[in-house]
C-alpha cells in the first residue's frame, strides 16, 4: 500500500465519525510515521513502511470508534503553543483562545503601573490557559507568578509537564496545586481564569461521540451547567484582591445567567465577551 492509498483508506473510514476526515487522516498518518503533511502530498506514491501497519490499523479502528485525534497523538495545538493532552485532561480548543487573549488584555492593561502579578488557573487541565497568558505577560512584567490548580491528580501531571517543555521564561514563577476548586490556595490573586465545567449533566450523553470520551469531572456543570460558575464566583472574591479581575469559560447560552450570578455575588465591570463564531464565550468582571 502506498501513502495515496492509505491516505484515501483513511479519509473515507472518518467521514463517518469527523466534520473533517482528511485532516483527521493527514494528522494520524504524519503523527505514526514520522513525516510532514508535505511529505505525505509530495510523496502520494511512496510505499508504506510494512512494520507500521499494525499501528496505522489501530489507530485508525480507534478514530473510528470516536477517539479523539488528539488523544490519538497525545497532543494539541492551542493559541501559540503546541500541549500535551491525556484521557484524563479536556482537549484544549480554539474557543477558549478568546478567554486567553481577552485575559492578557485586560491583566496588561488594568495593572500596567505593576512590576508583577500573580495568575491564577483554575481547573487548569492542560494548563494551557495559565501558560499562554503567562507567556504573554512575561512581556509586560517582570514577574509574573502563576498558579495552576486542578482537581485531578493526572491532570496536573500532564499540566506539569506542559510547563517544563512550553515555560522558558526566566521571569515566570510556576506551581501546582490538587484541590477542589479553592482548597489549598491561598489569596491575593490579581486575575482568576477558568474553564469550568459548564454543560448541564443531563446534555452531556447527547454531546457528539468523541466529546465523551473526554473527562466527565471537566464536563458535568450540574443540573443546568452553572454549579461550578456559582461556586467559583462566590468564593473568587476572598481570593481575589480589589480591583482583581476573574474570567470564565462559559456556554453559548449562559451569558445572562453567568452575569446575574456575578452581580449578585457584588462584582462589577460585568461583560460578556463573545468568541470568533459570534458566540457568548466568556464572562468577565471585577472585584
Amino acid at each position: 500500500m502506498n501513502l495515496s492509498q492509505l491516505y484515501k483508506s483513511f479519509t473515507s473510514a472518518f467521514e463517518k465519525i469527523s466534520d473533517s476526515p482528511a485532516a483527521d487522516a493527514r494528522i494520524l498518518i504524519c503523527h505514526c510515521l514520522g513525516i510532514t503533511q508535505t511529505q505525505l502530498a509530495i510523496s502520494p506514491d511512496e510505499e508504506v513502511p510494512a512494520d507500521k501497519m499494525d499501528e496505522l490499523k489501530k489507530l485508525k479502528e480507534a478514530r473510528e470508534a470516536g477517539q479523539p485525534v488528539a488523544y490519538l497523538t497525545g497532543e494539541r495545538g492551542f493559541y501559540e503553543s503546541v500541549f500535551l493532552v491525556s484521557p484524563a485532561t479536556l482537549i484544549p480548543r480554539a474557543d477558549t483562545e478568546t478567554l486567553v487573549e481577552e485575559a492578557i488584555a485586560d491583566i496588561a492593561e488594568r495593572f500596567a503601573d505593576r512590576d508583577s502579578v500573580r495568575v491564577l488557573d483554575l481547573c487548569c487541565g492542560t494548563g494551557c490557559i495559565g501558560i499562554s497568558v503567562a507567556k504573554e505577560l512575561a512581556q509586560a512584567f517582570d514577574k509574573v507568578e502563576l498558579v495552576l490548580s486542578d482537581v485531578s491528580k493526572k491532570a496536573i501531571e500532564i499540566c506539569r509537564k506542559n510547563a517544563k517543555n512550553l515555560i522558558d521564561e526566566d521571569n515566570i514563577d510556576v506551581s501546582f496545586n490538587v484541590g477542589n476548586l479553592f482548597e489549598g490556595l491561598t489569596p491575593s490573586f490579581d486575575a482568576i481564569l477558568s474553564n469550568p465545567p459548564y454543560i448541564a449533566t443531563s446534555v452531556i450523553p447527547t454531546l457528539e461521540k468523541q466529546v465523551q470520551f473526554e473527562p466527565v469531572l471537566a464536563l458535568d456543570g450540574g443540573p443546568d451547567g452553572l454549579s461550578f460558575i456559582r461556586s467559583i464566583a462566590e468564593s473568587a472574591k476572598d481570593f481575589l484582591v480589589p480591583g482583581g479581575l476573574l474570567q470564565m469559560e462559559i456556554g453559548f447560552d449562559q451569558a445572562k445567567a453567568s452575569s446575574d450570578i456575578l452581580a449578585s455575588s457584588g462584582y462589577s465591570e460585568i461583560d460578556v465577551i463573545q468568541d470568533l463564531a459570534g458566540n457568548d464565550r466568556v464572562v468577565k468582571a471585577v472585584n
